[in-house]
């Protein structure tokens, strides 16, 4: 547990922390506590920032918080105000020291429940006040409880409970300068640089609420539903075109436009602009994968890495007294009971030996042992030979069993290594953004000519296929040759099929997935095998990349030249490691180039001849004559892949 522990990396929200990080976030807390502060509902001062402090645990950040609240209820409210929301800050801190390592921490609202409490007791001196004192103390009561929960939501890694605590901040920060609302300012220019519908409607609802703009609601939800219809091509210019003139437009149709107010609105368009240019804001507001998401897929991936490290790295090489066990053995089971132990072994010791080391070449070369095998001498003085070679015999079918065993061990380790290493890639590469280029953006369209025919004018083939395109836009040919023919041969490469192509669809790059692959027909231990040919294009870029692995040569055509790809290999399910691996070629078709993908029993010199002699463009074509022009002696497949360009 420990050696976990080191190995993973501390979470990355507002809890904990490098030094370097603690230091940042308390002075986010300081500033935090005072804005919030200034946050008023119907000329009231709520309690929020008290709920900051509240919402976290004992330490530096909660003491900054409670310094932040205090200053900020200091210069901001009245005395009797002031006072009351400054003991509630104080007592809050109190109840984080004072139940600090009891059981009640653990429960979700307890919290909530005590700072919502101790606000209701605090503020209870205002229901012998006016009218509505009671609807006012409700309502502080009401949300010191609410706040405090949502608060730690936030500082736990709710995005949600993140939009609101910024939308509460940026309230507190309205009223700092009369001449340029910064609230506003913020606030359009997160909308800007996220462009999503929930954080406009979360912001514009906090600042309707506490802040000191009217219909804020409405002037940041109207550019935010323009951007979701406009193209993608277009949400650049128009996005801030759109976040810039709406809001104005909104506010003086209102009557409440205002300098103040239209200098806040333009310069948080262009701020937000700026921030998704150049990517200030790593992750969109409200997204689903934020910090955490990526920060747990981080410690996913050490973890599987971790166990990793833990497998031996190589082969137990077995020791020389190993091989010297299987005599000692067979002389413990025959000669210790022999009348002529001590003479062989002791007082002609060294005879002894030079015989079985002279025997022992022929024996391990064999695999089993013959009295022929030692000198006549020994096989004189040794009173029980059958039982001796016996025994050695079965000393020796031990050691074999032992040294197989740990080299079925071994490979399983290592297919286990393999596939931790492949997962642990995968979670690594989901945490970044792979925008998938849409049909209108890319530059070329595959042209796929696919064309079988089972053994003998069967309808069973042993061949199987598929073209896909992957999470990525990335665009998938795969062709795989089940060993024989028949309804078992086509059940393998079905399968395989199958596998590979839900491996591809979630994102996995082709190498780990047919790493994967391998490593699963290996731990089954299967006598029959699926050759695999892999072809892996970027439509945009209008180059590739081709895996084959055990699978018959392929053809790249580039004009009249055809170049053959590919050698002789062991299927997939054979082994791990060394001539255990894919073949990987680099390739482009973005000229006009063809490739030919074909079975075992269209592979030959005829197929090349009849590629080098085709003239056309068509991918069809292509296949259809390669495979018409071969007898049927066994499971045959062409399927030829080429590119054009896009015409639109």
């Amino acid at each position: 547990m420990k050696e976990t522990e080191q190995v993973l990396p501390r979470q990355r929200g507002l809890t904990r922390g490098s030094s370097t990080g603690l230091l940042r976030e308390s002075l986010l807390m300081l500033v935090g506590g005072f804005l919030l502060s200034g946050a008023r509902l119907c000329g009231q001062a709520l309690p929020l920032a008290a709920c900051l402090v509240a919402a976290q645990t004992l330490g530096v950040r909660a003491v900054a918080a409670a310094i932040g609240a205090a200053a900020g209820y200091f210069l901001r409210c009245d005395g009797a105000e002031a006072a009351e929301l400054i003991a509630l800050s104080c007592m809050a801190l109190a109840g984080a020291a004072v139940f600090q390592g009891t059981l009640l921490p653990q429960y979700r609202w307890f919290y909530p429940c005590l700072t919502a409490g101790v606000c209701a007791i605090l503020s209870g001196v205002e229901l012998f006040g006016e009218k509505q004192a009671l609807l006012l103390w409700l309502v502080k009561w009401l949300s010191a409880g609410l706040s405090c929960a949502v608060f730690r939501s936030a500082l736990h890694g709710s995005h949600a409970a993140r939009s609101v605590l910024t939308a509460t901040v940026l309230a507190g920060l309205s009223p700092l300068l009369p001449q340029v609302d910064l609230g506003l300012l913020c606030a359009v220019a997160l909308c800007t640089a996220s462009r999503e519908l929930l954080p406009a409607a979360v912001l514009g609802i906090g600042l309707d609420l506490l802040g000191a703009i009217n219909h804020a609601t409405l002037v940041l939800l109207l550019p935010a539903a323009l951007c979701r219809c406009l193209p993608q091509k277009g949400r650049g210019t128009l996005g801030l075109l759109s976040f810039a003139v709406l809001p104005n437009a909104a506010l003086l149709l209102l009557g409440e436009a205002s300098l103040g107010s239209c200098m806040a609105i333009i310069a948080g368009a262009a701020l937000g602009s700026l921030a998704e240019r150049f990517h200030w804001l790593p992750r969109e507001m409200g997204s689903d994968t934020g910090d955490d998401a990526g920060a747990r897929l981080e410690n996913a991936a050490q973890v599987l890495e971790l166990l990793r490290s833990r497998l031996p790295q190589s082969a137990e090489n077995p020791s020389a007294s190993e091989a010297e066990s299987v005599y000692d053995g067979a002389a413990e089971r025959v000669c210790r009971c022999c009348a002529r132990f001590h003479r062989c072994w002791e007082h002609r010791a060294a005879e002894t030996y030079d015989a079985l080391t002279g025997a022992a070449r022929q024996i391990i070369a064999r695999g089993t042992a013959a009295v022929e095998d030692f000198p006549p001498q020994f096989q004189e003085n040794c009173c029980h030979m059958e039982g001796f070679v016996t025994a050695i015999n079965t000393e020796l079918e031990g050691m074999l069993f032992r040294r197989r065993y740990r080299m079925e061990l071994q490979e399983s380790r290592q297919v286990m290594a393999q596939e931790l290493t492949s997962i642990a890639s995968y979670l690594r590469a989901a945490q970044m953004p792979h925008p998938s280029a849409a049909v209108s953006e890319l530059s070329f369209v595959p042209e796929v000519g696919i064309c079988s025919v089972g053994k003998n004018g069967s309808r069973v083939s042993g061949d199987h296929g598929a073209c896909f395109r992957g999470a990525r836009g990335d665009y998938f040919v795969l062709l795989c040759d089940g060993m024989g023919t028949g309804v078992e041969a086509s059940r393998l490469s079905a399968e395989t099929v199958r596998l590979l192509e839900r491996l591809l669809r979630t994102g996995l790059a082709p190498n780990d997935a047919l790493n994967i692959y391998n490593g699963a027909e290996v731990l089954r231990g299967a006598d029959r095998f699926t050759t695999v040919d892999l072809l892996c294009l970027d439509l945009l870029h209008g180059e590739g990349a081709l895996y084959k692995w055990g699978s018959a040569p392929s053809y790249l055509r580039a004009g009249a030249e055809t170049k053959k790809i590919g050698t002789a290999a062991p299927p997939p399910g054979v082994g791990v490691g060394g001539e255990n691996t894919p073949e990987r070629y680099r390739l482009s078709l973005k000229r006009g180039e063809m490739l030919v993908l074909v079975s075992d029993g269209a592979g030959g010199a005829q197929t090349e001849a009849a590629i080098a002699a085709y003239s056309g463009e068509s991918a069809r074509e292509l296949a259809a004559l390669l495979i018409s022009g071969l007898p049927a002696e066994d499971d045959m497949t062409a399927v030829v892949v080429s590119l054009r360009p896009c015409t639109s």
